[in-house]
C-alpha cells in the first residue's frame, strides 16, 4: 500500500516539475507568470537617426523589472516612413525575455545598395501594447533618415538639443523637435539667395550634389517655427561623402534661441568650397546680423507720461540715429519748450539687437521764457526684429544730475517706454 502511494506522489511531481519548466511566452494567454514587472526600453542612439545608406547597425534593449518563470515576448513593428523592409533595413518582428532573464538586446540593420535614391525614412515602434503579464510597458519609437548619394556628393545633417533642460508642466522633458522646427539651406556666400533647402518636421537632412558648380557655399540654419518657451538651442551638422568623409561632426553650442524664430534671423554654421568631387569646409558659427536699414522710421508707443513717438535715420557711416525720445514728458509733464532738439547714436549689436546710447548732448529748452542748462540723453534697450518693437530705458542729464535718480525718490518712473515701428 505504502508503494503505491509513493507511485502516485512521484507521477504527480513528474507532472507539476513538467508544467513549471514548460517554456509558454507571454503573449496573453499564459497562466503561470507569478508577477506583473514593468518593460522599458533603452536605445544605443538617439530616437532619431539621420545616416548615409550604408551597412550598419543600431542596438537596442528590452527589460523587465524582475525575471519570469514564463518567456516574454515583445513586439516590433514599422509605423511610418516609405524606407522597404528587407531591402533598405531590417529588424527583428519579436524579441523575447527569456524565462529566469531580464532583458534582451538586438539591432536595427541599415542597408546599403547601389540604387540612387531620394532620402527615405522608416519610424519603427518597439512594444505594440500587446504584450502580455505585464504592469506598465514604457515602448519608444525610433526614426531614421536614410540618404542615398554618390560618391560626388555631400550629404548634410541638421539636428539640435536644448542647452538646458527643460520641461512641461508635468515636469515631463520636452523633446528638441517640440522646441523647434528648423530648415537646413545651402545658399551663396554671401548670403543672397538660397540654393537648396530641407524642412521637413524633424531632423533635416539633404545632399550637396556633386554636379553643382565650384565655388563657396554656406551651409545655414534657420526656423520654420518654434515653441514660445524661450531656450537656448545646440545646433549639429553632421557630413558624409562616400569613401572620403564618414560621419564628421560639429557642434554649436547655444547657437539660437527659441525667440529668433522670425524672417530676418539665420545661424551660418560652415562655409564649403567645392573644387570637383573635394570639399573642404570651414566652421562659422555666427548668427545673422541684422540690416539696420530696416530699422528706419517712426516708432509710435507710449511710456507713462503718454503716447509718444520716436524716428530713427542713418547717419554717412550707417549708424542707426534716433530722436523725440522723452518729448512728451519734457513738453507735456515738465513744461517746458524745445529750442532745439539733436539726433543722438545708438550703438546697436547687429546679432542680438540690444543697443546703448552714451550720454551726447541732446536738447536745449527754455521754461518761462529763461534758457534752461542743455540736456544730455542716454540710455539702453533692445530691438527685436521678430516683432519690430523696440524697449527703451532712457535718462537725461542736467548739470551733470540724472533725472532718473531725481524723479524716482518721488515715485517717477518716466523712462521706460516701449515703441512699434509703422514703417
Amino acid at each position: 500500500m505504502k508503494n503505491k502511494f509513493l507511485k502516485i506522489a512521484l507521477v504527480m511531481s513528474a507532472i507539476i516539475l513538467t508544467t513549471a519548466c514548460t517554456e509558454d511566452d507571454a503573449t496573453g494567454d499564459a497562466t503561470n507568470a507569478p508577477s506583473s514587472p514593468s518593460l522599458t526600453v533603452a536605445l544605443d542612439f538617439e530616437g532619431e537617426q539621420s545616416l548615409v545608406e550604408a551597412e550598419t547597425t543600431y542596438g537596442f534593449t528590452v527589460s523587465i523589472s524582475e525575471a519570469q518563470i514564463t518567456n516574454v515576448r515583445v513586439h516590433l513593428s514599422q509605423t511610418g516612413g516609405d524606407a522597404t523592409k528587407g531591402d533598405d533595413f531590417d529588424f527583428p518582428s519579436t524579441v523575447t525575455i527569456a524565462a529566469g532573464t531580464t532583458s534582451i538586446s538586438d539591432v536595427f540593420t541599415i542597408h546599403a545598395d547601389e540604387i540612387l535614391e531620394d532620402t527615405e525614412t522608416a519610424t519603427i515602434q518597439i512594444t505594440d501594447g500587446t504584450e502580455a503579464n505585464l504592469n506598465s510597458i514604457s515602448g519608444t519609437s525610433v526614426t531614421f533618415s536614410i540618404m542615398n548619394h554618390s560618391e560626388d556628393d555631400l550629404a548634410i545633417g541638421l539636428s539640435w538639443a536644448a542647452s538646458s533642460a527643460v520641461t512641461n508642466n508635468y515636469g515631463e522633458a520636452i523633446e528638441a523637435t517640440d522646441l523647434a522646427d528648423m530648415r537646413l539651406l545651402i545658399t551663396d556666400v554671401p548670403y543672397t539667395g538660397i540654393l537648396t533647402e530641407e524642412d521637413g518636421s524633424g531632423f533635416e537632412t539633404l545632399n550637396f550634389l556633386g554636379t553643382y558648380p565650384d565655388g563657396e557655399y554656406y551651409i545655414v540654419a534657420d526656423f520654420y517655427s518654434a515653441n514660445e518657451i524661450a531656450i537656448d538651442l545646440d545646433l549639429e551638422i553632421t557630413l558624409d561623402q562616400v569613401g572620403v568623409i564618414n560621419g564628421a561632426t560639429h557642434s554649436f553650442p547655444a547657437a539660437v534661441n527659441t525667440t529668433d524664430a522670425c524672417a530676418d534671423l539665420h545661424y551660418i554654421l560652415a562655409k564649403v568650397t567645392k573644387a570637383g568631387q573635394d570639399y573642404t569646409l570651414e566652421k562659422v558659427g555666427e548668427k545673422s546680423a541684422m540690416d539696420l536699414e530696416n530699422y528706419v522710421g517712426t516708432w509710435s508707443g507710449e511710456d507713462m507720461w503718454g503716447d509718444t513717438e520716436v524716428t530713427t535715420t542713418l547717419d554717412a557711416d550707417g549708424n542707426l540715429e534716433i530722436t523725440g525720445v522723452g518729448v512728451v514728458f519734457m513738453t507735456d509733464a515738465w513744461s517746458e519748450t524745445i529750442l532745439e532738439q539733436e539726433k543722438v547714436l545708438m550703438d546697436v549689436d547687429k546679432t542680438t539687437g540690444s543697443f546703448t546710447i552714451e550720454e551726447q548732448l541732446y536738447m536745449k529748452t527754455e521754461y518761462d521764457g529763461a534758457v534752461q542748462p542743455l540736456y544730455y540723453l542716454s540710455g539702453t534697450g533692445t530691438i527685436d526684429p521678430c516683432t519690430n518693437t523696440m524697449d527703451l530705458e532712457y535718462d537725461f542729464v542736467q548739470d551733470g544730475v540724472s533725472y532718473v535718480d531725481w524723479l524716482t525718490q518721488y515715485g517717477y518712473f518716466f523712462h521706460e517706454i516701449n515703441v512699434l515701428n509703422e514703417e
